[in-house]
């Protein structure tokens, strides 16, 4: 067992109950329970079953071979004197075959298989990265949701009590007019069909978080920060370079389809094997015992390709023009993958940015409101200042929740790309400074 996979032992155990808190909790169940995942080890653990076939070529194949018969014929066959004539014999052979020589077919093969057993692991990485990248989005999707369902709440409770304040005044005849009363009835209306299209929202990322993760998500603890990002673009670049799964997974099938020229290559060889065979033959009726005749055989056998009608050199041009698609392949791959790592950093700086000023804004706007209600208390402010700074508050509290969640999923978008998105960010996670909300 790797040392990564014994953490990942330990997490599991220590994951508890199965609802989800931490970001931690949630890839731990997806890994434990998640289908695509679980598909893509099967995979893997079928793809590394090639390497063993292709090594078989040069381990020996032993036969055992039973053959038994009846035959009536006329007399002609068996006796001229007798008429008829029977023969019920039964041979009994046991087989040795051995390769000796294979013009390398053998050696190309077990190179390319083991290499795509490599390529299939990268491919494993690249799937378990898909999905923890899944597992985080889902994840924000609901704290997102969450939260915005709160300040829609919190803005309906502020505007009923809005609405019955100005009502009052305006039936006391004071300066409210009937268009402040329709002005605040107006934004309330609004606001519960906002928190009514919030609340869906958040259904459906719960519904969406239990497909990825299997399970309904718990009192969610919000992450200020993944661990393991790389502190530069340069960085980045460098380990997508080096670690990247998918420019790992593409630059190996391009070795393993350049591996496969040198196999198909091969069949312009000769081939050397050796065969032996030892047995008996006899009657099958009477059972004489030791009357049985014994055949031992022994058989050297050279195969050269002479005249194959061109099929050799057909499939050997097949063979490197996959080849040459598997290598344009992995430099597309390579060059998206710098394409992501680019987009995902500059999300990252964008989103920390935009935190930054949320939380800033959200300062202001909850002043500003404080102070017009004050202002309105006091004659200077009008029911419509007061439902515009209340509104100012409410779309900043909404930006800050929206970026704090494009923040963290971008954050995983780079991870993924740079190959750090994988067990070992559970590990750096439990000990992850976190707040909670």
């Amino acid at each position: 067992m790797s040392r990564w996979q014994l953490v990942m032992v330990c997490l599991l155990c220590a994951a508890g109950p199965a609802r989800a808190e931490t970001v931690q909790d949630a890839l731990a169940l997806a890994w434990r329970g998640n289908p695509t995942l679980r598909g893509q080890q099967a995979t893997l653990r079928a793809t590394s079953e090639t390497a063993v076939q292709a090594r078989s070529g040069w381990q020996p194949v032993v036969t055992a071979t039973l053959d038994g018969g009846y035959l009536r014929a006329p007399f002609d066959i068996f006796d001229y004197a007798a008429g008829t004539g029977e023969s019920n014999d039964v041979e009994a052979l046991l087989t040795v075959r051995q390769p000796l020589y294979s013009g390398g077919r053998i050696a190309d093969s077990v190179r390319a298989e083991e290499t795509r057993i490599k390529a299939g692991r990268q491919q494993f990485r690249l799937v378990q990265a898909q999905v923890f990248r899944s597992v985080i989005g889902a994840y924000m999707d609901v704290l997102r949701d969450q939260d915005i369902l709160a300040v829609r709440r919190a803005d309906m409770t502020t505007l009923a009590r809005e609405v019955a304040e100005v009502t009052a005044q305006y039936r006391l005849g004071a300066r409210v007019t009937r268009t402040d009363v329709a002005q605040a009835e107006a934004q309330r209306r609004q606001a519960v069909a906002s928190r009514d299209d919030a609340s869906a929202r958040l259904e459906a990322s719960q519904a969406a978080f239990r497909a990825v993760v299997g399970e309904a998500p718990g009192d969610l603890v919000a992450p200020a920060v993944l661990p393991g990002l790389p502190n530069t673009l340069r960085g980045a670049l460098a380990l997508t370079e080096a670690d990247g799964p998918a420019v790992l997974q593409s630059r190996l099938a391009a070795r393993a389809a350049n591996q496969d020229v040198s196999t198909t290559r091969a069949a312009y060889f000769p081939t050397i094997s050796a065969q032996g065979s030892v047995g008996y033959i006899g009657p099958a009726a009477p059972f004489r015992g030791r009357g049985y005749d014994r055949e031992v055989t022994g058989l050297v056998t050279l195969t050269q390709p002479l005249v194959t009608g061109g099929l050799i050199a057909s499939e050997v041009r097949q063979a490197k023009d996959h080849a040459e698609a598997f290598d344009q392949a992995a430099d597309t791959a390579r060059r998206q993958g710098m394409q992501t790592v680019v987009t995902a950093w500059s999300q990252v700086q964008r989103g920390l940015d935009a935190t930054r000023a949320n939380i800033a804004q959200v300062r202001s706007a909850t002043v500003a409101l404080y102070g017009t209600q004050l202002e309105y208390g006091d004659g200077l402010r009008s029911t419509l200042d007061v439902l515009i700074a209340d509104q100012t508050l409410r779309a900043a509290q909404i930006s800050l929740a929206e970026s704090r969640h494009d923040t963290i999923v971008a954050e995983a978008a780079l991870l993924a790309a740079t190959g750090r998105l994988d067990v070992r960010l559970l590990a750096q996670a439990a000990g992850l400074n976190r707040r909670r909300r």
